[in-house]
């Protein structure tokens, strides 16, 4: 007599989005909470009718968070003072990630 074993019956599991890792986590909480002060910060310098502070939360943006927080903050202060105004913003280099992130 012989016994065959059949393979087991695995079926693939879904695709699922990797987990994030502590890090990972952490640097989103990070920059979520960074984004909540400086749009707040902003707003209350448009109100104030202070650019040059303006400018400074726009360019904390670009260099303290990301492109697009940059882009974002910019985007809104144009929105409330117009195209008109001419914004000087100062962008910061980019970031390469290492082995060590």
């Amino acid at each position: 007599m012989t016994f065959v074993l059949a393979p087991p019956a695995v079926s693939p599991s879904p695709s699922r989005e990797p987990t994030k890792t502590l890090r990972e986590k952490g640097a989103d909480s990070f920059h979520a909470a960074l984004a909540a002060v400086l749009a707040t910060g902003l707003e209350k310098a448009l109100e104030a009718g202070d650019h040059p502070r303006a400018i400074s939360f726009i360019n904390r943006g670009f260099a303290e968070g990301s492109p697009q927080l940059g882009c974002d903050l910019l985007c809104r202060a144009i929105a409330v003072v117009g195209t008109a105004r001419t914004w000087t913003v100062q962008l910061a280099p980019l970031r390469h990630r290492s082995s060590l992130d």
